[in-house]
């Protein structure tokens, strides 16, 4: 009689298939961040010059053209902070040297690829409305072909403003969606995911801005901040009850987001989540500006807007690692 062995061979330990160990790192958080509030820098300067131009809605130009001080900061700050964001993905790619061979398909269904593309298409179009809007101070520097360029675009600042606008929606909705379509992540498995970063990015863009801009452009970026805070309390809301009333792993992903001892920095999630992102990052930023919106002299207005990027760091730096840590044994 001959006697059978078998060999079972197991992949339970690979890190690419227990999705409780970590695959990202820091550098994915820190470039959802920074994708997310350039995202959020495009749309509102866009909105900015677009109601300005047709409607006379906004602050002061400066004069030949120009927009106001802080869509003009806003605008080279965009595709700046993306710059930096994407290198930040690029150092954690595995074959950062293989890169471009994102480039040689088109992928629908992929939310890497038709970033990738979002992408190519952000970058020229913001650079250029980044020139437009400082004209006069690029036009000072007698630059030939970037004079030449301008000439031959000024007349459509419009138009470019209103595809970045779009644009700037596209790119914080898609570092959201690059979460959601990883299934084996019960946390990242909202389609609400996007909206939420995309919210956030917004939120976060506004702060910034009303951190750079004079005292006469405040009060208007503190209302975009403010109604997105609220907003974003909405979706944040949705976020949660979506995990809790979902199936048995998301409902177990969320309350280890929201309710679980595991500990990031030396903090639990849901200290981190309810106390730094809920309370100082969304609840107290929109308390402070609405005092000043009903004229309470804040003594340090700078509080608000600091808090709010906080917890838009923090939130991103929440979902990855918490998405990551959770798992269950089936």
């Amino acid at each position: 009689m001959t006697e059978t062995t078998t060999e079972i061979i197991s992949t339970k330990l690979n890190p690419n298939v227990l999705p409780h160990l970590h695959i990202w790192e820091w550098h994915i958080p820190l470039y959802l961040f920074l994708g997310g509030i350039a995202g959020g820098l495009l749309v509102i300067t866009s909105i900015m010059i677009v109601l300005k131009r047709k409607f006379g809605i906004g602050p002061r130009d400066e004069g030949d053209g120009c927009p106001c001080l802080a869509v003009r900061i806003g605008s080279i700050l965009s595709p700046t902070l993306l710059g930096i964001g994407m290198l930040f993905l690029f150092l954690d790619l595995a074959h950062p040297l293989y890169v471009w061979a994102f480039y040689t398909t088109i992928q629908p269904t992929s939310p890497m690829s038709a970033g990738s593309w979002i992408l190519i298409a952000f970058f020229p179009l913001a650079v250029l409305q980044a020139m437009l809007v400082n004209k006069k101070f690029l036009r000072e520097r007698n630059i030939g072909m970037v004079n030449k360029l301008i000439d031959w675009t000024e007349n459509h600042m419009t138009p470019v403003a209103l595809i970045n606008a779009h644009i700037g929606v596209g790119i914080g909705i898609y570092t959201g969606i690059l979460l959601s379509f990883f299934s084996a992540r019960p946390l990242w498995s909202s389609s609400i995911l996007g909206m939420l970063f995309l919210v956030s990015g917004i939120s976060s863009a506004a702060a910034l801005m009303l951190l750079l801009a004079p005292d006469d452009e405040k009060p208007v970026y503190s209302m975009i901040d403010a109604n997105a805070i609220w907003i974003e309390l909405v979706v944040v809301g949705l976020f949660v009850l979506g995990g809790i009333t979902g199936p048995a792993n998301s409902s177990g992903a969320m309350m280890h987001l929201i309710a679980g001892d595991h500990q990031m920095a030396g903090l639990s999630y849901m200290i981190w989540f309810w106390g730094i992102f809920v309370a100082l990052g969304l609840v107290i930023p929109l308390f402070l500006e609405f005092l000043e919106s009903a004229g309470v002299h804040i003594k340090f207005p700078q509080v608000a807007p600091v808090l709010v990027l906080i917890g838009g760091l923090v939130l991103r730096f929440l979902i990855v690692f918490a998405g990551q840590t959770y798992h269950t044994f089936m």
